[in-house]
């Protein structure tokens, strides 16, 4: 048991040190199933650092033979845009019955994509802050037990929209900057199998060299609950900008690893941190409340 909480420890510590802020949304809860008819809120940040986002473009041109002939000759490709920013989210997850999980999220906050030119790279930030929306659900194929892991398989939707007004490059140019009106709009589906066990910490002793005694290093009963997973997401982005009416964006495909912890600390009150490392990184930590 204590070499369970001490791998519990260190898993959620490194979580929290690894703020290194991906292009999936964050569960933020292990695969345990809830009672019948609860409802659960959790309140966290979420960071995200060098998510992949693929930009089709194209560049329209008109070329000229020798004696004059004009004909088309654009090229189109695609171009690896990088974006990176912070928000804060609320998420409502709700079990009415035995079966499904439903839950709905609500995010604001703000992102940044870097845009790779024939120089350099260019930044496009906004002053407003942008909003996300997440609707899902989960099903629990195995519960929790004590020689077992819980499994569950999760899905969702998401929204997100953020508004740029300027554009600059990234290596900080003195008096470079212009006034841009552009949105950015993500699409994204995900779908993630998800695995967890709750441990509970009946001895977990440590010497006392000063008195030569074993005390207790957390109270008995106290309880940890690590849980990971996979996850695949699929991002579909458009980039529309309003002063020439152009759009620009791709798909991005992601299978990605995750790892979190829960910590309940009382009945209905817990802490939770999990990660995301793949096609960027990505972070999250926060409370959970369950109300029923």
């Amino acid at each position: 048991m204590r070499r369970f909480f001490k791998t519990g420890a260190v898993l959620f510590f490194g979580v929290l040190a690894n703020i290194a802020p991906v292009s999936a949304q964050i569960l933020g809860t292990s695969a345990r199933q809830l009672p019948k008819g609860s409802l659960k809120l959790l309140t966290y940040y979420q960071g995200t650092q060098g998510q992949n986002l693929n930009f089709n473009v194209a560049a329209p041109a008109q070329c000229t033979t020798a004696n004059g002939l004009a004909y088309p000759c654009g090229q189109a490709g695609d171009v690896a845009v990088k974006g990176s920013g912070g928000m804060g989210v609320m998420k409502l997850v709700y079990q009415p019955w035995e079966s499904f999980q439903y839950y709905a999220a609500f995010g604001v906050g703000e992102y940044s994509i870097s845009v790779p030119s024939v120089t350099a790279n260019n930044k496009l930030t906004g002053d407003n802050p942008g909003f996300m929306g997440t609707i899902g659900l989960r099903s629990v194929i195995l519960a929790d037990t004590q020689f077992s892991p819980a499994v569950a398989v999760d899905g969702s939707i998401s929204w997100t929209r953020y508004t740029f007004n300027r554009i600059f490059p990234e290596n900080g140019a003195p008096g470079v900057s212009s006034s841009i009106n552009q949105r950015l709009f993500m699409a994204q589906y995900q779908v993630a199998v998800e695995a967890s066990h709750l441990f509970t910490i009946s001895d977990a002793p440590k010497i006392d060299k000063e008195h030569d005694s074993m005390l207790p290093v957390v109270p008995e009963g106290f309880k940890v609950e690590p849980y990971g997973g996979v996850k695949w997401v699929l991002i579909q982005s458009d980039l529309h900008d309003y002063t020439n009416g152009t759009h620009a964006g791709g798909q991005q495909n992601t299978v990605t690893p995750f790892l979190g912890l829960r910590i309940p600390i009382y009945e209905n009150e817990g802490l939770f941190a999990e990660t995301t490392f793949v096609d960027g990184y990505q972070y999250a930590g926060g409370l959970e409340v369950r109300f029923k």
